[in-house]
């Protein structure tokens, strides 16, 4: 009798850490004392984030971002604070609620100017499903100004333990008005192994995706 709530608790404890694991390497904060890099890249748009999370609950975030506008490139880089809201850490799930914010410079145009950049993201999933949304927005003091909502849904064909490679077929789709490429929906695959994730996708518009993300 032992032994089997041995291999129960034992198993329990896997399936957990595997839940939390996983979910946090995607996230603005995942977990007291780690470090995180994570870039998002599209021809139109990419956003690169370097994290630290001093809590279980806040992170500082430094945040590089290139945006495609009809006028030109349009950079920012900024510093931004993370917060978690809310968390719920079920034994076969989890759902969060971040706020961020943040503040930083932007070139455009051959000129330079400062930004505010905020936002909101909320997301739940289990070993099988994932939903995810967000919105941001940044005000800048020239050009125009970025917003940005993004939402997915997605499914994992199998459901892996931590030791083993976790993957998932998403779709995701994205609606930024002051970009080139003001509404994209993209279809990808997200590959996940211990402290590494990575996404490929291509849009119904051809354009391709091709996401990074990792702790130390």
């Amino acid at each position: 009798m032992k032994t089997c709530r041995s291999w129960t608790m034992k198993g329990l404890l896997i399936l957990i850490a595997s839940l939390v694991t996983q979910a946090a390497y995607s996230h603005p904060v995942p977990y007291k004392g780690a470090v995180g890099v994570m870039t998002w890249n599209q021809p139109f748009m990419s956003d690169n984030w370097l994290t630290y999370s001093f809590r279980h609950d806040m992170a500082i975030a430094g945040r590089f971002m290139r945006m495609e506008m009809p006028e030109g490139d349009f950079r920012y880089n900024g510093l931004q604070y993370d917060y978690l809201l809310f968390r719920d850490n079920g034994t076969d799930h989890q759902t969060n609620i971040y706020l961020y914010g943040g503040g930083g410079t932007v070139h455009f145009n051959k000129i330079d100017g400062g930004a505010a950049f905020y936002g909101v993201e909320a997301d739940a999933e289990d070993r099988r499903f994932f939903g995810m949304i967000k919105a941001e927005q940044m005000n800048a003091s020239i050009g125009p100004d970025f917003s940005h909502v993004e939402a997915r849904l997605g499914v994992a064909p199998y459901e892996a333990e931590y030791n083993e490679i976790a993957s998932w077929f998403m779709v995701q789709a994205q609606w930024h008005p002051s970009l080139t490429r003001k509404f994209v929906v993209t279809p990808l695959a997200r590959f996940f192994y211990k402290s590494a994730l990575w996404e490929m996708g291509v849009s119904t518009d051809g354009d391709w995706m091709m996401n990074f993300m990792f702790h130390l």
